[in-house]
Formats: C-alpha cells, structure tokens, sequence
C-alpha cells in the first residue's frame, strides 16, 4: 500500500510516517518501480502499536526499544540471541508501564462505577430526564 493509505488506515498524517521512519520506529519500505513507497500490514500494525503505546504514555524512545526488541525476539527466518543485559532494562520499563495501565483500569472502572450510579440516582429521581430514555 502506498504512503497516503497507511496514514489514512493508521489514522496518522504522511509526516508521521516519514518521522517514525527516521527515528527508527518503521522501517523503510521497497520502492515500487516508479519510486513509490510500498508498505505492507505489517507496516501497519507496527504503526497502530506506536500509537496506542504513545496514548499509554510511552515515549518514543521506550517505543523504539520495545520494537526493536520485538524484532529481535521475532526475526524473519532465522533465530537471533538477545543478550540477558539488553533485555532486562526494557523488562522493567514493560512491567513498569504494565502497572501503570492496571492502575489505569482501576481508575477507570471505579469511576465508571460512580457514573453509572450517579446516572441511575438521577433517573430514579426526576423521570423526564434524558439518560433514563
């Protein structure tokens, strides 16, 4: 797929993309043979799994190492060693932001809890309201 329907799918601008490629974060992709760039699915979910990590908080550089591990741990064919040392500083940072998103949840569903109960108040108390339709 070319560069404008990967942003589109991915829900990102054409500037995004080429940013990601230079810090490292997408590769760069085949060229057709008129020049254009040729991303596949692949490109795609690496694109979507940036962005949910920024929206949970990551930064581009904990991005960039988790990736890069990723490729490392799955490489195309043949089997890669990752060396203990490298892998347990992004260990930590994973299980650090893995409990910042449970405490996330928590937040979030006790505040559901709240909103949900302050709805269902409201509607027992003035019928004509809008949420008890």
């Amino acid at each position: 797929m070319r560069t404008g329907e990967l942003a589109a799918r991915a829900g990102v601008n054409i500037q995004t993309l080429r940013f990601y490629e230079r810090e490292g974060l997408l590769r760069a992709p085949e060229r057709t043979a008129s020049g254009y760039r040729d991303y596949d699915e692949r490109d795609l979910e690496r694109v979507r799994f940036i962005r949910v990590c920024q929206g949970l908080g990551f930064t581009l550089h904990e991005i960039e190492q988790l990736t890069h591990l990723h490729r490392r741990l799955r490489p195309s064919g043949e089997e890669e060693h990752v060396q203990p040392a490298a892998v347990s500083g992004i260990v930590e940072l994973a299980n650090e932001r893995l409990a910042a998103i449970n405490e996330k949840i928590r937040l979030l569903t006790a505040m559901r809890a709240e909103l949900t109960a302050l709805l269902d108040g409201l509607a027992q108390q003035t019928p004509l309201c809008p949420a008890s339709r």
